[in-house]
C-alpha cells in the first residue's frame, strides 16, 4: 500500500492511509495477531460480537418501526385536518348560495 504526500500534509496522507487500513482490515488484524488467541476463546469472542451485531440490528429495527408510525399518525393528523377544511369550505358555500341574490 503506497500512499503519497502531496504539499507536504502529513495529516492529509495519515487520514487517507488510516481510511485505506480500515477499509481492508489491517488494522483489526493487527490487533487480533497481536496476542495469541485460542480457538475457544476466539468462538466465544464471535458469539459475543454476533450478539453485539443483533442487539444493534434491533435497535435499528425498532428505531424505524416508531419512524413509520410517527409518520403514519402525521399523515393521519393532516389527512383529517384538510377533511376538516373541505367541510368548513363547503358549509360556507351553501350558506352563501342560500342568500337571497338584489
Amino acid at each position: 500500500m503506497k500512499i503519497f504526500v502531496k504539499n507536504n500534509d502529513i495529516s492529509k496522507a495519515l487520514r487517507i492511509l488510516k481510511k485505506k487500513m480500515l477499509e481492508e482490515g489491517d488494522a483489526k488484524e493487527f490487533r487480533a495477531r497481536q496476542f495469541f488467541v485460542s480457538k475457544g476463546e476466539e468462538k466465544r469472542l464471535a458469539v459475543k460480537a454476533g450478539k453485539k451485531r443483533w442487539a444493534k440490528k434491533q435497535i435499528l429495527i425498532e428505531k424505524n418501526r416508531e419512524r413509520k408510525e410517527r409518520d403514519m399518525a402525521k399523515a393521519r393528523r393532516s389527512k383529517t385536518n384538510q377533511n376538516r377544511n373541505n367541510r368548513t369550505n363547503v358549509s360556507t358555500q351553501v350558506q352563501d348560495t342560500n342568500k337571497p341574490r338584489y
